[in-house]
Parts: structure tokens; sequence; C-alpha cells
């Protein structure tokens, strides 16, 4: 039970390095009035690209030295980049403390997911994974909501958010086991030169994925402010009701999967594509939040699937380096989110507001991709069949 607490803390902290200060962006913008609406975004999603090298600098150092002692040195990079913005005085030091951020999870992230086929197997590994998923929800709720209200007070307090990672790197220290370095030996080498194809799917859906679903943290503050419906406060209760949503579906993975089978990928993206419309055109907190909600459970339950097929077509010993690359993509898609839906936004041409069509697009295309999805797994599985006979 120990060993499982140090390693769905660690999900703790992963989701909210960037969702923590969405609330606050809001009276950063005014903090900083000099800057645009895209360089404020920017903070939210700078660190997503720093992630990136550092997910696969990870899995090389995993295979000289153990995981637990890679996670300590990036717990505390964690609390350096995390703290260290709430004392930067100008905007281009609040975005080298992000950079520090984004290392620091870059080296934690890998290990975070493949530690759970390190020790569990079977249906007891989609469990943990929807666990984690849930953890990941469970660390934005709390950090969000907390950060709100240190928003209403002073936008550098939300920062303190970030010393729950010390509370991480105590139960990482304490229980979870020390294994061995990853280390390959030559016939193992041979089999890893290159990733298998259906990693780079699945981290092109990942990269699709977090496009859409970082335009909540990214945006919704903003969107919120400029439309007079919330105050930063309530932003961050609404946002964090997206990672209620999240932890939901997480927490229910297993039920989930076994109940909807091969249609749960169309459905959840059926019921995303209708929480961005609820976004775009309900026009109330209510409404909205009931939006974020519908988003949270619906892409809470596709990314943990994705996680677990990793697992699935993945060989051992080339799990950290498969969860890197999916990883990589999933942040990536996390940095492009404010720069490419923010050109998607300007294409309205002003007849409607920006962040408001951003919404109604993502919700149009999340409802063609399910409706697509769902029609090649109707068709596809006739055709198999059909085949078969």
């Amino acid at each position: 039970m120990s060993q499982k607490l140090a390693i769905l803390s660690i999900s703790l902290i992963t989701v909210m390095a960037g969702a923590t200060i969405s609330p606050a962006l809001g009276s950063i913008s005014e903090a900083f009035p000099e800057a645009n609406e895209t360089s404020i975004k920017l903070i939210n999603t700078l660190h997503a690209l720093f992630i990136i090298p550092f997910t696969f600098i990870s899995s090389r150092l995993t295979k000289r030295v153990s995981k637990k002692s890679v996670l300590a040195a990036g717990l505390i990079l964690y609390v350096i980049g995390g703290l260290g913005g709430a004392f930067a005085p100008t905007l281009w030091l609040l975005l080298v403390s992000r950079a520090v951020l984004g290392i620091a999870v870059g080296l934690i992230m890998p290990i975070s997911t493949s530690l759970i086929p390190d020790f569990y197997e079977g249906k007891e590994k989609t469990v943990m994974m929807g666990r984690v998923s849930a953890s990941n929800q469970l660390g934005g709720i709390i950090s969000i909501v907390l950060a709100g209200i240190l928003a209403g007070i002073l936008w550098r307090l939300t920062f303190a958010v970030y010393g729950l990672a010390l509370l991480v790197l105590v139960l990482v220290l304490l229980f979870l086991p020390k294994q061995r370095p990853e280390a390959v030996s030559a016939s193992e080498g041979s089999s890893s030169r290159g990733v298998e194809k259906p990693i780079f799917a699945l981290a092109g859906g990942m990269f699709i994925v977090f496009l859409f679903f970082y335009s909540i943290p990214t945006n919704m503050a903003i969107f919120l402010q400029e439309n007079n419906i919330a105050s930063a406060s309530l932003a961050g209760v609404m946002i964090a009701s997206l990672n209620v949503g999240g932890f939901a579906a997480g927490s229910m993975l297993g039920s989930i999967t076994s109940r909807l089978g091969r249609w749960t990928v169309p459905l959840q993206l059926a019921v995303t594509g209708i929480g961005f419309v609820l976004i775009a055109f309900g026009g109330q907190a209510v409404l909205i939040t009931l939006g974020i909600i519908l988003i949270g459970i619906g892409l809470g339950t596709v990314i943990p699937l994705i996680f677990d097929r990793v697992t699935k077509v993945s060989s051992a010993v080339q799990m950290s380096l498969a969860m890197a690359v999916v990883q990589s993509f999933m942040y990536f898609g996390q940095f492009m989110s404010p720069l490419v839906l923010d050109f998607v936004g300007r294409l309205a041409g002003g007849s409607i507001g920006t962040n408001q069509f951003i919404y109604a697009f993502s919700g149009i295309t999340a409802l063609v991709v399910a409706a697509l999805v769902f029609l090649f797994k109707t068709f596809g599985k006739r055709k198999a069949s059909e085949e078969e006979q």
C-alpha cells in the first residue's frame, strides 16, 4: 500500500505543473500590461517545450542510475522551478522558472507511468493506469482550487501550491523501492533500435488530444474574464471541474471500458464535443462548468487508455522510451495549444469572440472525429468479419 501511495503521489503533481496557475493568468496579464495575450498564455505552456527533450534524457538516465534517484533529482528541480515563479520580478524571469519546471517534469513523467508495468500486470495494471490518471486529476483539483483562492489575494501566492512536491519527495524516498538501472544487454539492445510504429500513431493521437484539452487551463480564465462571467476565484473552481470529471473517469476506467467495450473512445469523444459546445454557447457559469466536467470525463477516459495501449504494444525493454515518445507528443500538443488555437481563433475575423470561436471549433472537431471513429469501428469490424467468412 505504501508503494502504491508513493507511485500515485508522483502522478499527483505532474498535471498540476502547468494548470496550477491558470486562475492567475488574468491577474498576471494585468501585472505585465506590456505583454500580449499569447505571451501570457505561454506562462502556462512554455514548460511543456522543455519537458520534451528531458523525457528522453530521463529514459537514458534510468539505464545508468535507479529510477528513484532520477525521481528525487526531478522533484528537487520541481520545487525550485515551481516556487521560483513567485519571486520573478519580470516576465522573462518568470518564463525561466517555467522552463526549470519543465525540465523537472520531463525527468519525472516517463518514470511515473513506466513504474506501473514494473510492479503490476494484467487487469491490475489497467486499474492502476486509471488510478494514475485519477491522481493526475486529483492533483489538478487541489492545486487549481487552491490557486484560484490564492490568486484572488495575490497572483504570486499561486506558486506556493508547488510546495506539494516536497511531500511527494518524502514519500518517494521513504516508500518507493530502489530498482536497479534498466541496463540493456547486447541482445536487448539489438531489439530496441527503434520504437514500434504503433507508438507513433498513439503519440499523434495524444498530441491532438492535448492540443484541445489544454484550451481549458490556457484560455478559460481569460474567456471568463473578458465575458464577465466569473472572478479569478470562481474561475479556479470552474477550471478545476475539468479535473473533477477526469478524476471520476480515471477512478471508474475499468468499469467504463467493461461496459462500453470498443465503443468507449468514440462515445467519450462525443461527450467531449458536447462539452466544448456548451462552453462556447452556454453563456452562464453553470452551463460552462457542466461543459468542462464533460470534457474532463471524455478525455479523462481517452488519455489513460492511450497509455495503457502503449504498455500493450511496446516491449518491456522499450517501455521507458515508448512512454517518453508519447509523453513528448503530449507536451508538444500542450505547448502548441495556444499557438494553434489562437491562430484558429483569429480566423473568426471579429464576428465572434476569439476564445468562444476556439471552443466552438474544438467542439465541432471532437464530434466529427467521434463520428469518424464510430464509423471506422462499425464498418471496420464488419469488413473483418466478412473476410474471416
